[in-house]
């Protein structure tokens, strides 16, 4: 997977996470990462409603794996404004890494990715350095560096 400064989307406006979805899946879509923008909207809400992908700090890992899905995708969204969100600590989300997965890759690259990304959003650091670099250059560095496995030091 190749994590690149497209993969990164800055300020994005929306009111609320179905809103935001839409706004993800058309992107992946015209970015070449998945076939059908609607059902691939419709695998985040549908994930979505089964539990909540909200963490902490202001942080979401919502995921869809479909069928539409072309390549296993990460895209790192920051909002303008906070929305609501059910997360561990009540917090608001302003900022989320999408995953998309096609579905023969969910029990595999999909449980890989989320982990790695989880596993880094422990990490205050990590946390920090994502939620104030507007550098698009550090932020693909530090987030592929994590997905790769390599630790920041």
């Amino acid at each position: 997977m190749d994590f690149k400064e497209s993969n990164i989307l800055l300020d994005v406006a929306v009111a609320s996470k179905e809103e935001l979805f839409e706004v993800i899946a058309t992107y992946a879509y015209e970015s070449g990462y998945v076939a059908d923008a609607a059902e691939t909207c419709g695998a985040f809400n549908e994930r979505e409603s089964e539990y909540s992908t909200g963490l902490q700090d202001g942080f979401a890992i919502p995921h869809a794996k479909a069928k539409t899905v072309l390549t296993p995708t990460v895209l790192f969204i920051r909002l303008k404004h906070e929305i609501e969100w059910e997360t561990f600590d009540d917090s608001a989300v302003k900022n989320i890494f999408a995953l998309m997965v096609p579905k023969e890759d969910e029990g595999t690259v999909h449980l890989e990715m989320l982990s790695r990304l989880a596993t880094a959003l422990l990490e205050t650091e990590f946390i920090q350095q994502i939620q104030q670099s507007e550098d698009k250059k550090q932020l693909v560095e530090l987030i592929k560096k994590e997905m790769i496995g390599e630790r920041i030091i």
